[in-house]
């Protein structure tokens, strides 16, 4: 590869990387519009969320925002606006898993129970970076 081609890889790795930061800066932005500073405990950025275990079908793929809140956790998809909101009053438990749905998710993942608007009980899986600071801090808050 001539210096030309260094010079296009560089500019599109540059590019990415640029891109990957506006668009964090767009969806914090959009979290600080949504929530109250002081109600925000922990956000997280390119969460994986596996979806429901009550949906039909195998474990859905969405990557989004994860926020902690004071009074329960809020997940928005960045491209296929999916929202999930679980209030702390419906949690029942929180583990580490690596199955949504049967189905093997070959990574650890954070499975959240708790208790839907329809009164079943379901689980929402996500692949959280620190998963176990994660977990403490769900329970230390929630």
């Amino acid at each position: 590869m001539g210096p030309a081609g260094w010079g296009i890889l560089a500019l599109f790795f540059f590019g990415a990387v640029a891109l990957l930061m506006f668009m964090r800066r767009f969806e914090s932005k959009r979290i600080e519009k949504a929530f109250e500073k002081d109600r925000v405990i922990i956000t997280g950025f390119g969460i994986n969320y596996f979806g429901l275990s009550s949906e039909k079908g195998g474990p859905a793929r969405s990557s989004g925002v994860l926020v902690l809140l004071k009074d329960g956790i809020y997940y928005r998809g960045r491209f296929s606006k999916r929202e999930l909101y679980i209030p702390k009053e419906s949690i029942r438990s929180i583990s580490i898993v690596d199955t949504q749905k049967g189905r093997p998710l070959y990574q650890r993942a954070v499975a959240i129970g708790f208790i839907d608007g329809q009164g079943r009980e379901v689980s929402a899986v996500f692949r959280l970076p620190y998963p176990d600071r994660w977990i403490t801090a769900i329970k230390r808050n929630l």
